[in-house]
């Protein structure tokens, strides 16, 4: 089967994407399966109690999302680039070497950018609904409301492995999987409809924000989903976009460790770049453009 699909159709290919996304959905709920029998027995009772309470099983949801991110990410991506081409990691552009003058920029654009999305946030926090959609605004609201809970209760811990484990999850293994999936194969198996190279980015970083179900950072995340794009697109490796990815979560998950105590520190934090320090957040896109610029200058080096 390797190769198999190389010459299909690229309708062909997305709906073979679709596919093994499926399979990937239910092996993912197969593997959390497994560790709910692993962790509480195989007692019916005991089983439907945990699921009606997950919320009160914090390590246990902790090891569901990282199923749940190598299902539904790095598995069908890996499968894909392999019915889609001789060489995955050629695919996948995993086999592309990182430049240290790339990587050094790259760092210094996601740490400078960070007024400016604090920017975007807020603005995308105004977002207010006419009242003939007030329906989906309220299931936008709940839906957001349910993922930050889920991320304060995985994140909520002061013992040292777990927050080993919470940075590895999801600065290293999320950025990992995530980019194989959008900037790794759906970027390039778009890029075969999609010829126009900004439309194509811009497409996915669009998609890259609706998958996350958190609509009033709706804005944020897609302006970071294309500069991952962008990333891609220049440097032509999918280890520069995962080093940016991890460099974005890292200092958001940082942070919360770092104020765990001051959550008033973090939210102040937050507002770098919004009210009356919106200068900084002009400030903040040059320093970022200048970082790009820098950067396609290294790649022609």
């Amino acid at each position: 089967m390797k190769a198999a699909f190389k010459d299909s159709h690229v309708f062909v290919q997305l709906l073979m994407i679709l596919v093994v996304f499926a399979f990937g959905m239910l092996f993912s709920i197969f593997l959390t399966s497994l560790l709910i029998v692993y962790k509480v027995g195989i007692s019916p009772e005991t089983i439907l109690k945990v699921q009606q309470n997950l919320f009160d099983y914090p390590d246990l949801m902790r090891g569901m999302q990282f199923l749940q991110t190598l299902g539904l990410f790095l598995f069908p991506s890996i499968i894909c680039a392999w019915l889609f081409n001789d060489n995955y990691k050629e695919y996948l552009r995993i086999d592309q070497p990182i430049y240290v003058p790339v990587a050094v920029w790259t760092v210094i654009s996601m740490i400078v950018a960070v007024p400016f999305l604090n920017w975007t946030y807020a603005l995308n926090q105004q977002m207010v609904f006419p009242e003939a959609f007030k329906g989906l605004e309220v299931w936008m609201k709940e839906s957001e409301a349910s993922v930050a809970r889920i991320t304060d209760l995985l994140l909520d811990t002061k013992d040292i492995s777990t927050i080993v484990f919470n940075f590895l999850a999801v600065c290293v293994i999320a950025g990992i999987c995530e980019e194989f999936m959008f900037r790794g194969l759906l970027q390039t198996c778009f890029g075969k409809v999609i010829l126009n190279p900004h439309v194509l980015i811009w497409t996915i970083a669009i998609l890259f924000s609706a998958v996350h179900l958190q609509f009033y950072g709706f804005i944020t995340r897609m302006l970071l989903g294309a500069w991952l794009g962008y990333l891609m697109y220049y440097t032509k490796t999918i280890w520069i976009p995962i080093l940016a990815h991890f460099i974005n979560n890292f200092i958001s998950i940082g942070l919360y460790y770092l104020f765990q105590d001051t959550p008033d520190e973090i939210q102040k934090i937050d507002a770098i770049g919004t009210g009356s320090t919106w200068w900084l957040s002009i400030a903040s896109l040059a320093m970022f453009f200048f970082c790009f610029s820098r950067i396609k200058k290294a790649v022609a080096e």
